[in-house]
C-alpha cells in the first residue's frame, strides 16, 4: 500500500485486553496491553508515531481503550462489534460499528472493508494496533 511507507508486523497471541479500564479491571481484562504500547509508542518516538489508530474487531466493544484514549486525539479508537451483545456499559469509541447479531462472514467482512479504507485515507496512522478477539467464533458461549 503506497500509503504506509514502511509496513513491519508484530503479533502476541496473548494480548488484546480492551476491556481494562485506567483504574478498574473488566471482562477478563487487568491492563491494556495496547493501551500501554500506544502509550510507550507516543511518548518514546514522538517523530515517528504521531497518530495511531487501534482496529478492534472483537465480538464485544472495547470499551476499556475507548474510556483510556477518549480525550488524546493522537489515538483513534475503531470497534467493530456485536450489535446488542454487551456483559458491560458501552462506552463511546472514535468510531463504533455495530455487527447485526447472526451476521454471517460475508456481511461482515463487506462492513469491514467498507470502513477500514475510509479509516486509512481520513486518519493515516503511523502505528496500527489489531485487536483481534477470539470470542466471534461461532462456537464460542461469549460471541454470538
Amino acid at each position: 500500500d503506497s500509503r504506509i511507507p514502511q509496513m513491519m508486523f508484530a503479533g502476541h497471541l496473548a494480548g488484546g485486553t480492551h476491556h481494562a479500564f485506567p483504574a478498574r479491571a473488566e471482562g477478563f481484562c487487568i491492563f491494556s496491553d495496547i493501551a500501554v504500547a500506544a502509550a510507550v509508542a507516543l511518548r518514546d518516538f514522538p517523530s515517528l508515531v504521531k497518530k495511531i489508530l487501534i482496529v478492534d474487531l472483537d465480538v464485544h466493544q472495547g470499551n476499556g481503550n475507548a474510556v483510556i484514549f477518549a480525550d488524546d486525539p493522537r489515538v483513534v479508537t475503531f470497534s467493530m462489534h456485536c450489535k446488542g451483545n454487551y456483559f458491560s456499559k458501552v462506552e463511546q469509541s472514535d468510531f463504533d460499528v455495530e455487527v447485526p447479531e447472526g451476521a454471517d462472514d460475508h456481511d461482515y467482512l463487506v462492513m469491514l472493508e467498507d470502513w477500514l479504507p475510509r479509516l486509512m485515507d481520513e486518519i493515516r496512522p503511523d502505528l496500527i494496533f489489531y485487536q483481534a478477539g477470539v470470542d466471534g467464533l461461532g462456537a464460542d458461549r461469549l460471541g454470538k
